[in-house]
């Protein structure tokens, strides 16, 4: 099932905003333990609500849904929203999670820390001018993930979705074929006792069907 699909499916089912939003944070929590990506990184992803030093932040609607800490035992601060497709993210979404995910809390055996990164990650591509602006300059600075590139992930989102996390949740790689194989090897051969080469094979049919394409690469 596609990202997409699932979304829609949780916008069907949920009950209210506050059930939608809960759905869609459990699904990057999934996302985050298992996008090659993030979980080469991550060491755990919490939600707020889990997160060990939460009640430093005076209550429970701050901004921040989601805070991971990575094997370096840094601190990211994440925000996740279940907008429309055509929902316009305006200055006033943005504010909180600037403010809050700004400040520094104390972390066992860690001391005083801030959070090392920032993540939007939202259902819209779209942004407003002054949304777009805010975050211009910030330190840190915050990354955005939206709605193609969670659709193009190299998860199943089925199995988010039924909680399945990690390997089991992610798509298969594509394995080459045995003719590839065979270039590879021969690649590998050849740069044994020589510096440069070229390497040319056919690169399929082309949109009108051509087969005769060919490309050449000089290595």
């Amino acid at each position: 099932m596609s990202f997409s699909s699932v979304l829609e499916k949780h916008r069907k089912e949920s009950f209210t905003q506050r059930d939608k939003g809960y759905r869609f944070e459990k699904l990057i929590q999934g996302f985050l333990k298992t996008d090659p990506l993030y979980k080469e990184v991550l060491a755990n992803v919490w939600l707020w609500n889990e997160f060990p030093y939460a009640d430093q932040f005076g209550n429970s609607d701050v901004g921040i849904d989601l805070v991971a800490v990575t094997k370096a035992n840094e601190f990211w601060a994440i925000q996740c929203k279940c907008y429309a497709e055509d929902t316009t993210i305006s200055k006033g979404d943005v504010d909180s999670f600037l403010a809050t995910s700004s400040k520094n809390f104390i972390a066992d055996d860690l001391g005083r820390v801030n959070f090392s990164k920032r993540y939007w990650i939202s259902t819209t591509d779209k942004w407003g001018k002054n949304a777009e602006e805010a975050l211009h300059n910030q330190s840190p600075s915050v990354t955005r993930l939206n709605y193609s590139e969670l659709e193009n992930a190299p998860v199943d989102w089925d199995k988010l979705d039924e909680g399945i996390f990690g390997d089991k949740a992610r798509v298969e790689k594509h394995k080459i074929r045995q003719h590839q194989e065979t270039a590879v090897e021969a690649v590998h051969k050849h740069f044994e006792t020589e510096e440069r080469g070229k390497l040319i094979m056919a690169c399929g049919k082309d949109i009108y069907g051509a087969e005769d394409c060919r490309e050449r690469s000089n290595i």
